[in-house]
């Protein structure tokens, strides 16, 4: 009697086992069935909207359904977002974000969403490094020059950045606490207007985006002494990786992901991520990437790119809070 029981209740358990799975296979067969919209928490015509119209292009073409790029941008990051946050979880509505959402994390006393919690997290593209620029009047010809020079005269010099909070403040913030140099910050609105300073000898050095500072390292109206990460880039193969420069630890990149509102069905996010991977294999997208200065991940997947988000938040905090760069 009690094998019985046992086999009934051995029966029972794969028949809903094999009820779940076909109810899994149904919702993912059936999605989507109409467009699916991918916030962008920047402006229109910015390397992440650039970068998420060639994603939408490639994923549109793979589940059969327009993918709509909506630029909301406001707060930081912080509108598009929450918009997100408490979309419906039915896959139709995500979020194409980067680094800031591990920043923001710190650098706001409070936010609307939990940058954990309140995600689905589906994958993570690629990163887009930083270069070390500085204008040339400075008279340095390395990275070691450079650190030599600020310590040299502590509290003299100045560095440029995007703005309070920006992966390229909270870069030379890191670079600061490795090498033990004292310099101040100067806050743009964008790092084009720093780099426009730059240029004119408004302050020493600052990180910028490799596509952005890129043509005028290749012209040479800038010098590039490093690069904020681990590998060179194919847009200024010239320009040493942080370790080369004798900066070992020194890097600071930012990345593009696609998120989803927590509680978006398993087999939805599944089947986008399998999308994502797709993509990242076609050989028109990586080129478009690389012509971009943006490193393709090799494959992705929602728990590693839940964690990459996790270890970018516990490694950025502490220098958030050391700079006191909060807000509200």
């Amino acid at each position: 009697m009690r094998n019985k029981l046992i086999s009934s209740s051995a029966a029972l358990a794969m028949s809903l086992l094999a009820l779940c799975s076909a109810a899994a296979f149904a919702q993912e067969a059936a999605y989507p069935r109409r467009p699916v919209h991918l916030l962008v928490p920047y402006a229109a015509g910015g390397a992440t909207d650039v970068f998420a119209r060639i994603v939408a292009e490639a994923m549109s073409a793979r589940i059969g359904q327009p993918m709509v790029v909506e630029n909301k941008p406001g707060g930081g990051t912080v509108m598009a977002t929450g918009l997100v946050a408490k979309g419906v979880p039915d896959g139709y509505t995500l979020l194409f974000t980067t680094l800031v959402h591990s920043i923001n994390a710190s650098l706001y006393k409070s936010l609307p969403y939990d940058p954990l919690e309140d995600f689905e997290f589906v994958g993570k593209f690629g990163q887009l490094g930083f270069a070390l620029i500085v204008n040339r009047e400075l008279g340095v010809a390395d990275a070691s020059g450079l650190l030599a020079l600020m310590r040299a005269h502590p509290g003299k010099h100045q560095y440029g950045s995007a703005g309070v909070g920006s992966p390229m403040h909270l870069g030379v913030e890191l670079l600061k606490s490795l090498a033990n140099i004292d310099v101040a910050h100067v806050p743009y609105k964008g790092e084009s207007a720093a780099l426009t300073d730059l240029l004119g000898g408004r302050f020493a050095f600052m990180l910028c985006s490799v596509p952005t500072c890129g043509p005028r390292i290749r012209d040479g109206a800038i010098k590039a002494l490093a690069l904020a990460s681990a590998t060179r880039s194919p847009l200024v193969p010239s320009v040493p990786s942080a370790a080369e420069a004798g900066m070992p630890g020194f890097e600071t990149y930012t990345w593009f992901m696609i998120a989803a509102p927590k509680n978006t069905p398993r087999a939805i996010v599944d089947r986008l991520s399998r999308t994502i991977n797709d993509v990242l294999q076609d050989a028109n997208v990586r080129a478009r990437m690389a012509g971009m200065g943006i490193e393709a991940d090799a494959t992705s997947s929602p728990a590693g790119t839940r964690a990459h988000v996790q270890r970018e938040i516990e490694k950025w905090r502490p220098i958030v809070i050391a700079t006191g760069a909060t807000t509200n």
